[in-house]
């Protein structure tokens, strides 16, 4: 095992895989990819559907530009010379809609200089994995330096993004291009932010009025039969999907303009009045939470958790209903932190009790946050890791999104034109590694890049969210990879991921000019060094 360590070390450089294998072993052949439409798997037809739409999608994906047959790569056929040949072994071929171990993303590839390939996985999110790495090996036709082995596993088992359906509506073939995204980059989790004050665009049973009075246009939200259909691609590609549903802020959307909802919301900001939360005092609120609640587990069983958001409720927006001040003295509810615990609690009972949900619950937290958490919830840190040190004795699961810089949103400026933050670069993000302070308790199962919607739509959509978040992912698999290469050869696979997905029609953005990214070594010696002036600046220098 020391001997693959040291030879991924020293070869870190020969293959441009992003993310980077965990340890791998090579040889000195290479062999040509002469008969691209003749990839085989064996015993093809004895896969679960589930299995055999994994293998069409990246048959796909490796035969692109090629008018190939998938139903003759079910039909193996031992003389089709220089063309793969799949062996693969599966431990369990059940479908899986989420996974929180590493090991079930683990896979062994082996590939001899016949172009024989064997993948031992342990289901079919390990089998993705495996399979991407094939598709990145094979991207020029050829594959280098065989016989091969990769041993691989993520270092952790959340690596996602989060999309914002509530502030632009995103169509749904946005949302499977999406997790198509995801899946080359080896992400595993599309947390949905369905609905917050702008809108709510889930169609629902008993409140379809809250649905049909936020959206946008005629047709533009989901349906039941959407949320199914999406879980179930994401689910073949290896990903799953967080919806999050939020409150008790960011919930104007639940009674504007409808008459008996309307008093449930207080509206809240000091000059335009589009935030609202929950009066929590109501029996009504109540209610309605239930029915959301309902129909929120009746269309996403399948997933393994759910997201109630739960930040920035505005404090002072109950100062507004004396009925509130009465209600805490009435139960002993001492200040609004006891309040929004309160609701809380009810919350998560009518999900537990009432519902019967077994699923946990995840709720945003920062530095400012004082609520309460059981040890079950999933707490979604949006401080900085740094500031992890002041809830180091909290025992939960946490995911990581750090507001800088993997807030992908932030330096655009916001919805009303104004100045919102820096933007973070993909260099800010390559520096960010998930790291615990002395004493934690907790236990990081990984990372997010949110992107909030407020200044992004389809048109802007993957623009905003890659080439950034492909970094993010990189280091969420392998975070050890920083430690033993260059960082011009990082930025040489970067530069091979943004051309990747501009084959497949992702329109990302791209991370340096043509010439740097032709020119690495010149360009990315070291991560950081004394800039060199534009050409802009360089005018502005001769004037003075």
């Amino acid at each position: 095992m020391k001997f693959i360590i040291v030879i991924a070390i020293l070869i870190v450089g020969t293959y441009q895989l992003m993310p980077m294998p965990k340890q791998f072993v090579k040889g000195s052949k290479s062999m040509k990819v002469i008969n691209k439409c003749g990839i085989q798997f064996t015993n093809g037809n004895q896969y679960p559907e589930h299995v055999i739409e994994l293998l069409r999608h990246y048959h796909s994906l490796m035969t692109s530009k090629n008018e190939c047959n998938f139903e003759q790569a079910l039909n193996f056929n031992l003389k089709n010379q220089g063309a793969l040949k799949f062996h693969i072994s599966l431990q369990n071929d059940e479908q899986l809609y989420w996974v929180n171990k590493t090991q079930q993303e683990a896979y062994i590839l082996k590939i001899d200089e016949y172009l024989n390939i064997q993948i031992d996985a342990h289901n079919h999110w390990g089998l993705a994995r495996a399979l991407d790495t094939v598709h990145q090996l094979t991207e020029n036709d050829r594959i280098e330096f065989l016989p091969l082995i990769i041993e691989d596993e993520p270092a952790y088992s959340f690596r996602g993004v989060m999309v914002d359906t509530a502030r632009h509506f995103l169509p749904l073939k946005t949302l499977e291009r999406t997790i198509d995204a995801l899946a080359i980059n080896k992400m595993n989790v599309m947390h949905w932010h369905i609905t917050d004050d702008e809108s709510f665009p889930l169609l629902l049973t008993n409140y379809s009025r809250i649905t049909h009075t936020s959206k946008y246009s005629e047709n533009e939200y989901y349906t039941k039969s959407d949320v199914s259909y999406l879980i179930e691609y994401a689910s073949i590609r290896g990903v799953q999907i967080i919806p999050e549903i939020d409150s008790p802020a960011h919930v104007q959307s639940w009674g504007r303009n409808i008459s008996d909802l309307e008093y449930i919301i207080l509206n809240c900001g000091s000059t335009i009045k589009q935030y609202g939360q929950f009066d929590p005092t109501l029996d009504l609120t109540y209610d309605v939470v239930k029915s959301v609640f309902q129909d929120l587990s009746d269309m996403f069983s399948k997933v393994q958790f759910i997201h109630f958001g739960g930040d920035e409720a505005i404090k002072s927006c109950y100062n507004q209903r004396p009925s509130i001040k009465e209600f805490m003295d009435k139960n002993g509810i001492a200040d609004y932190i006891e309040l929004q615990t309160y609701y809380r609690q009810r919350q998560k009972s009518i999900w537990k009790n009432e519902i019967k949900s077994k699923q946990r619950i995840a709720y945003w937290y920062n530095k400012d946050d004082k609520l309460p958490a059981e040890d079950e919830d999933i707490i979604h840190w949006w401080g900085t890791t740094d500031e992890l040190e002041l809830v180091a004795n909290r025992t939960n699961d946490f995911i990581l999104s750090d507001y800088r810089p993997l807030y992908l949103d932030i330096g655009v400026g916001n919805a009303f034109g104004n100045t919102y933050q820096t933007y973070q670069t993909w260099k800010d993000i390559y520096k960010w590694t998930p790291k615990a302070p002395e004493g934690f308790k907790g236990k990081i199962i990984g990372g997010e890049a949110p992107l909030w919607g407020e200044t992004n739509n389809e048109n802007t959509h993957f623009q905003r969210l890659f080439i950034r978040s492909s970094i993010l992912g990189d280091t969420l698999w392998n975070p050890f990879s920083k430690q033993s290469e260059k960082f011009y050869e990082f930025a040489d696979r970067l530069g091979q991921m943004e051309d990747r997905m501009n084959k497949y029609g992702f329109p990302v953005s791209p991370f340096t000019h043509d010439y740097c990214k032709r020119h690495t070594k010149i360009c990315f010696p070291i991560l950081y060094e004394e800039e060199e002036p534009s050409i802009g600046q360089q005018h502005q220098f001769k004037e003075l």
